[in-house]
């Protein structure tokens, strides 16, 4: 909340990459104050029918969230690669007459790829659970949902996100070709602000990372079992 104040507030705030980060933490802040939903769905829906079918279905903003987290991540690692890797090819970079479109295609996108799971998904009274994309219950189709919904919002971020930081930490540490200035201070400034975008970027992953690779072996093996454990195991690792 803080960081979306300061950026709406403070005029010599109004770049680029502030708008990215400000839409980052936006959808942080939905995910905080709706991600207990998903918990609290299979609490209370055995005491209320009524709320597990609303949870169900309002928990999908939680999904639009994440996938808002995820693409504006992908921006910010490709537009500070060509900022710093490719500061010439000005036609890929993004500027503040377009930096809104931007941001309304990465939600545009993000409801795209997430409004089946608001159709799909449905409260159980056998299982007294929701049911249907991101759950354990999933038909053949809801499966194929899933796993290209994680390989477009997720697996591919991913990898572009690893390419992006990759070649900058190379640049950074070892060929000495990014950052190579001769003011100190504005070397300095380069370096923690990428430093801070892979220090968010690594958060993300490791915290979703479980959640995205269990789902994906739900999806593919269907073992409740098996993913059960594979699970705690990830979680295990990551911890």
């Amino acid at each position: 909340m803080l960081v979306i104040r300061i950026v709406h507030k403070t005029r010599a705030m109004h770049t680029t990459t502030n708008f990215l980060l400000a839409n980052l933490a936006v959808s942080d802040v939905i995910t905080v104050l709706v991600g207990p939903l998903c918990f609290a769905s299979t609490l209370v829906g055995h005491l209320s029918d009524g709320f597990g079918r609303f949870a169900c279905k309002f928990t999908v903003l939680n999904n639009i969230a994440i996938a808002v987290s995820s693409i504006t991540l992908t921006v910010l690692a490709v537009e500070r690669y060509h900022a710093l890797l490719k500061p010439f090819n000005t036609g890929l970079r993004l500027k503040k007459e377009n930096i809104k479109q931007a941001i309304a295609l990465i939600w545009t996108l993000s409801i795209l790829f997430c409004l089946p799971f608001f159709f799909l998904r449905e409260w159980s009274e056998t299982y007294s659970t929701c049911v249907g994309p991101v759950t354990l219950h999933m038909n053949q189709a809801t499966k194929i949902y899933v796993v290209i919904c994680f390989i477009l919002s997720t697996y591919i971020p991913v990898a572009v996100l690893f390419y992006c930081y990759g070649s900058l930490i190379k640049g950074l540490y070892f060929t000495n070709t990014v950052c190579s200035e001769p003011n100190g201070q504005r070397r300095s400034e380069k370096k923690k602000l990428v430093f801070t975008f892979i220090l968010a970027t690594v958060v993300f992953v490791f915290g979703y990372a479980p959640s995205v690779l269990f789902y994906t072996v739900v999806a593919s093996k269907g073992d409740e079992h098996i993913t059960f454990n594979f699970y705690v195991v990830s979680f295990s690792v990551l911890l």
